[in-house]
């Protein structure tokens, strides 16, 4: 079903410049990496003292911080890319959004009217 406009015409999907999209996944993927950077610094201490139990724990709790790493080498890959990708190269990202589970995600990377621009606005995410 296309969207339409209020004259009733059906109205085009959104095409962007790449350029925007891999702003907008790197602007992602490096909040991401700020948010287990966050996490683990709240988890360290139990990780520590489980460690004391069992060294295994701090082997296996060191991927934590790999992950992290790879999410920010990913989000300084893309946005390096970014300012280089053509203007002219139009891509419509609503399609690829539709995938993503998390509604305000799929708002900000599928560039709907309503999304959250400011990386203020992001929701938070309730683990318990």
């Amino acid at each position: 079903m296309k969207a339409q406009t209020v004259s009733g015409e059906p109205s085009r999907p959104p095409h962007v410049p790449i350029s925007d999209v891999l702003g907008r996944v790197s602007d992602e993927l490096a909040h991401l990496a700020r948010l287990l950077d966050h996490l683990e610094s709240l988890i360290g201490p139990l990780i520590l003292e489980a460690g004391r139990r069992d060294a295994d724990v701090l082997h296996h709790a060191q991927s934590i911080d790999h992950i992290g790493q790879k999410l920010s080498g990913l989000a300084a890959f893309l946005a390096a890319l970014a300012p280089d990708a053509s203007g002219q190269w139009l891509i419509d990202p609503s399609a690829a959004a539709k995938v993503l589970t998390l509604a305000d995600l799929a708002s900000r990377l599928g560039f709907s009217k309503d999304d959250a621009r400011s990386l203020d606005a992001w929701g938070d995410c309730d683990l318990f």
